[in-house]
């Protein structure tokens, strides 16, 4: 018999709901582990802190993004981050020459004299922070004798709104004596890879990459830091071509770098409409499309999807939390803000945005406030609210301190959180506030607090990982340890405590 939202406790029976609230960006010091690492005012988690039992977990494996971070959770598996497939290819005997998929490409290009176009994320952080891996590839391909246009997705949504420059800078450092290798195009990621992206926002940015319209005569350096000074966040910074770019042709090849190939497809289908590159027919035509994925294709049935030849490939070992949950006949309730709704749908469901069950709300508040009424509702055994919004490296020049957006955000986040604490102790049920992720450096841990049903300030809590998660909420919910997941309960013992004891 299913039970909803139990205001007390008897016996061995489990409180629920059981509410997983997960806090973007935060972390904690070693030397305190139950309060944010910044000075930011949370007086609700500082209050909770006081009431529950806490523990810390340990960021040594967890990544640093927060689509990873949802992976580790959504799979209970300690995830080694988007780029551990990648960092084992290159670093393997030989490096990346000695890979076929790759000889296979050099050789197809270098057939045709062909150039190859790198479309990849410019960003060091994040869940598409490959550019030292992007910087490897494209020098691998240089030392080839294949020349390498380099088209780069800016974020500003995962980073600090001015990091593309540094991030350019660094990838120049990185195939320094290299001359074969260039930036070729920049675009914000508003254009190229969000969910807002439409087709004249597309293509925008397929007539920089494909046509060079339009050129910046200054250099993408200079236009790049003029759009910054403008107050223009790197994510909105409209596609620009090279000066000496001179564009697409149809024996060239297209080469992807992402860790989400469906984050690219949107701009794919413009690029490849119908399995060939896009490119005017007055072009030189000897090759039809010879592209390469380097990335984690999940999934598809277009022609351009269909199309890619990956080279590293990653898929799911482990059964989704949701699906854990539904097949243990408890129901459940999710919701995110709009900005993270993507994510949440890929990571935590293994879904696209449009089949996701996931409540997308308007900001983080409202996605606490879906939380707050399906605890009142008391019809739901599992919920999961994603409090987010926390840029990566949101921080100011100086490195040392929080923006003062971050710190609005990280303040947002702790008034949802309050709320849904408050009802919980009201109505009953098991709250677990947790960090998502490690990207407001310099954490060093997470902080994890379970408060209600059958804990207490007392109630031992071991130190875990992120992928302890999805058992701790098994446990809570009275349901059976799932031999499949990878990770354990933070319940010291392994199992609910006696409720009437406590």
């Amino acid at each position: 018999m299913r039970l909803f939202g139990r205001p007390k406790t008897s016996g061995d029976t489990p409180a629920r709901p059981v509410v997983v609230a997960l806090l973007q960006g935060w972390g904690v010091t070693t030397d305190n582990p139950r309060m944010p690492v910044f000075s930011t005012r949370t007086p609700a988690f500082n209050r909770l802190a006081q009431r529950a039992a806490a523990t810390s977990l340990s960021t040594s494996t967890t990544p640093t993004s927060l689509g990873s971070a949802l992976t580790s959770i959504a799979e209970s598996s300690v995830s080694m981050g988007p780029s551990a497939a990648l960092d084992d290819l290159l670093r393997a005997s030989g490096g990346l020459a000695s890979h076929d998929g790759f000889q296979s490409f050099v050789r197809d290009l270098t057939r045709v004299g062909g150039d190859c176009h790198l479309l990849c994320c410019l960003t060091s952080s994040g869940i598409e922070g490959f550019t030292s891996h992007a910087a490897k590839i494209a020098a691998s391909l240089s030392h080839e004798g294949i020349r390498v246009w380099v088209h780069a997705v800016l974020d500003g949504r995962d980073t600090a709104p001015d990091a593309a420059l540094g991030a350019m800078h660094e990838f120049l450092e990185d195939v320094a004596g290299v001359d074969t290798v260039r930036f070729a195009t920049v675009s914000g990621r508003a254009f190229a890879i969000d969910e807002t992206a439409d087709t004249r926002t597309l293509g925008l940015a397929r007539d920089a990459i494909v046509d060079a319209s339009p050129q910046q005569r200054s250099g993408l350096g200079e236009y790049i830091d003029e759009q910054n000074r403008a107050g223009t966040n790197d994510g909105d910074i409209k596609p620009a071509a090279d000066p000496a770019y001179p564009g697409m042709r149809s024996d060239d090849a297209l080469l992807v770098l992402h860790p989400q190939a469906d984050g690219f497809s949107n701009l794919l289908n413009f690029l490849l409409p119908t399995d060939t590159l896009d490119v005017p027919s007055a072009r030189p035509s000897t090759l039809s499309a010879c592209r390469r994925m380097i990335g984690w294709p999940r999934g598809g049935t277009s022609q351009a999807m269909q199309a890619r030849q990956p080279l590293s490939l990653h898929q799911p070992t482990h059964p989704r939390l949701p699906d854990i949950i539904r097949n243990g006949d408890l129901s459940l309730m999710m919701s995110a803000p709009q900005m993270q709704h993507t994510l949440w749908a890929a990571n935590m469901e293994g879904c696209t945005v449009s089949a996701s069950k996931t409540l997308a709300a308007a900001h983080t508040l409202e996605a606490a406030d879906a939380a707050v009424r399906a605890i009142k509702q008391a019809e739901t055994d599992v919920i999961l609210t994603l409090l987010g919004g926390v840029p990566a490296v949101a921080r100011n020049a100086t490195g040392t301190t929080l923006s003062p957006g971050a710190r609005r955000t990280i303040e947002q986040q702790d008034k949802g959180l309050g709320r849904i604490a408050a009802i919980i102790e009201r109505r009953g049920g098991t709250l677990i506030a947790v960090g998502t992720d490690t990207c407001l450096y310099p954490a060093d841990a997470l902080p994890c607090l379970i408060h209600g049903g059958p804990c207490t300030l007392d109630t031992p809590l071991r130190a875990g990982t992120l992928a302890d998660i999805a058992p701790t909420v098994l446990a809570l919910a009275g349901v059976a340890h799932d031999t499949s997941l990878a990770g354990g309960s933070l319940l010291a013992d392994g199992e609910v405590p006696n409720a009437a004891a406590s």
